[in-house]
């Protein structure tokens, strides 16, 4: 493969971020990528960053378990449904079958989420 600018000389890579082949003298190694020009490897270290970040988000890379937003609100959501749903029955003497049921799928849903981030190791 030649390079992009210099027909004549073959390329040692490709720019991370517009795939053009280039040449040792075209190349800018950004330590995280090579770029063909100023803007590429701005661009290029803005999206290291992004991967650094979700990296940290996602949990990947670290051994330290977390347990996953979603699911605290999920179980905040279902018991606190489920629980208005049982102290309508005491109160009013039968239960708010409505109130139940949205505590029970809030709270299978949330372990269906749990089920799956273990599954694929995320702590998100």
């Amino acid at each position: 493969m030649k390079c992009f600018n210099h027909n004549t000389d073959d390329a040692i890579g490709i720019c991370k971020i517009c795939a053009k082949a280039l040449c040792m003298s075209c190349t800018t190694d950004t330590g995280y990528g090579l770029a063909c020009s100023e803007a590429c490897a701005a661009e290029a270290a803005d999206l290291d960053e992004i991967m650094q970040k979700n990296k940290l988000l996602l949990g990947i890379g670290s051994n330290k378990k977390s347990i996953p937003t979603g699911l605290i609100m999920f179980l905040f959501f279902g018991i606190t449904f489920s629980g208005f749903g049982v102290y309508f029955a005491f109160v009013r003497g039968r239960p708010d079958y409505f109130l139940l049921l949205m505590g029970l799928g809030f709270l299978c849903i949330g372990g269906l989420g749990w089920w799956r981030n273990r599954k694929i190791n995320l702590s998100c």
